[in-house]
């Protein structure tokens, strides 16, 4: 460029410039050369003059002065050169502050304009500058500084929130702590043994408000209004312990000494027991929540072993045969095989059971389906003439219906298992032939009894 007076200022600066370092090296060295010399000097002088403690102690405390001052000195120079690079933020024509550059300036400008709600009125510039990395302000403090220059009338307050509901706002976080702690001080002094919380979430936010705005509470005005409305929930924690049984398991295990659908329990089981301990959280004395921490066995459950029968094929019972069907029961006739009427509606009614029968039906053995208890054996007034009722447990009984006069072979108590005798085919009761009436009843309601002898 020609411009002679930018050549002269350059010149000039340039001049300066190099002036300025020229110093800083001489300052340094001279520094060096000093600390130096002096050392040197007062060693040598030391071993020609000391002739005292007290002569020794004085000078010693002169040097040390000496030093501290030349230290001073340069810790001075060094600082002047430590100034960074930074944004001035010009309001109105004053420095209000520092911030590390414009685009952070700017954005916190408009985040404070948004916040107090108002337009932009004033003259606002972010200029290149220098200076010490203490002067530089946070985001916070630079947007305080606006606030008190364009709203005066404007103050920061401190948002309280409960389950992000805004309850109010208070002059600051300590104020909303200090209400909240008292009433949390009260409960705990309730539950001394428990860790006290409050079930709500507790959060704070700073804002700014118009210093006249009726949402600014102050200490007893919150206080008062957490009591009132009880807007605080308190729950406790605490650890609870007890002996609590542990259930036993059940194990099957297969055997060909039982026909398909026999079972027996080979060992019972026995329940165990722990120590356990829980944290439980309680809200109005309502338990709310429980965690097992930890739990120690004291005595272990002893699994039931089940025998589940799994012969399939038929077997002699001695003087007969039975026959196993792929149902529940076994089949409940030696040698008849005809269902004659099967189980539902017929011209004579309902009929609650299915009849079995065929040639030289009368006579022929009836075997229990299952093993079981007798709970039923003699003439039944109903229409079932001579008659036995099987209990085979878990609400599963059997019916045997229309036998032989004196051909019962078991009595109320007795115990059978499946394909055991307990009469023969008849013609007694409310029957117009020789034939096995066989019931199944399931909690005491009868159900048809094809699926349970493998006839479907």
């Amino acid at each position: 460029m020609n411009n002679p007076i930018y050549n002269l200022i350059s010149a000039l600066g340039t001049f300066v410039t190099s002036i300025v370092t020229g110093a800083i090296r001489f300052y340094k060295r001279y520094i060096w050369f000093t600390l130096k010399n002096l050392s040197v000097y007062f060693i040598n002088y030391n071993k020609k003059s000391f002739s005292s403690v007290k002569t020794f102690l004085v000078r010693a405390i002169v040097f040390i002065l000496i030093v501290s001052v030349i230290s001073g000195v340069a810790v001075i120079i060094n600082t002047k050169s430590t100034k960074v690079d930074a944004t001035k933020v010009v309001l109105d024509g004053d420095t209000i502050g520092y911030i590390k550059t414009a685009d952070s300036a700017e954005k916190i400008e408009k985040s404070t304009l948004k916040k107090l709600n108002t337009k932009k009125d004033y003259e606002i510039e972010f200029k290149n500058a220098k200076t010490e990395p203490y002067n530089i302000l946070s985001d916070d403090a630079l947007s305080d500084l606006l606030v008190q220059k364009i709203a005066p009338d404007y103050i920061k307050v401190c948002e309280v929130y409960i389950d992000d509901r805004l309850i109010c706002a208070v002059e600051n976080q300590l104020t909303a702590h200090s209400v909240i702690n008292e009433l949390l001080e009260a409960e705990k002094k309730k539950n001394k043994k428990a860790s006290v919380s409050f079930a709500e979430t507790i959060s704070y936010k700073y804002a700014y408000y118009k210093s006249s705005d009726e949402n600014i509470w102050n200490k007893d005005r919150l206080s008062l209004a957490l009591k009132t409305f009880e807007l605080l929930t308190p729950q406790h924690v605490e650890c609870e312990t007890k002996i609590a049984s542990v259930p036993f398991d059940t194990v099957d295990i297969e055997t060909n000494t039982l026909f398909i659908g026999d079972s027996r329990v080979r060992r019972k089981g026995k329940k165990g027991s722990e120590y356990v301990i829980d944290l439980v959280t309680y809200i109005d004395k309502k338990k709310v929540l429980s965690q097992n921490l930890t739990s120690i066995e004291i005595k272990a459950p002893i699994s039931q072993v089940i025998e589940k029968g799994m012969r399939a094929e038929s077997i002699s019972m001695g003087g007969y045969t039975v026959t196993q069907t792929s149902g529940y029961f076994c089949w409940p006739v030696v040698g008849l095989h005809t269902v004659t009427s099967p189980f539902g509606w017929r011209s004579l009614g309902n009929h609650r059971g299915i009849d079995i029968s065929g040639a030289n039906a009368s006579g022929s053995l009836v075997v229990a389906g299952a093993s079981g208890v007798v709970t039923e054996a003699g003439w039944s007034t109903g229409g079932y003439g001579n008659y036995v009722m099987i209990d085979h447990g878990n609400g599963v009984e059997t019916l045997y219906a229309h036998m032989l006069n004196d051909s019962l072979m078991v009595s109320v108590g007795d115990h059978v298992t499946k394909g055991y005798a307990i009469g023969r085919v008849g013609n007694t009761g409310y029957s117009f032939g020789a034939h096995l009436h066989f019931e199944v009843r399931i909690n005491g309601t009868r159900v048809n009894p094809a699926w349970y002898i493998g006839l479907e």
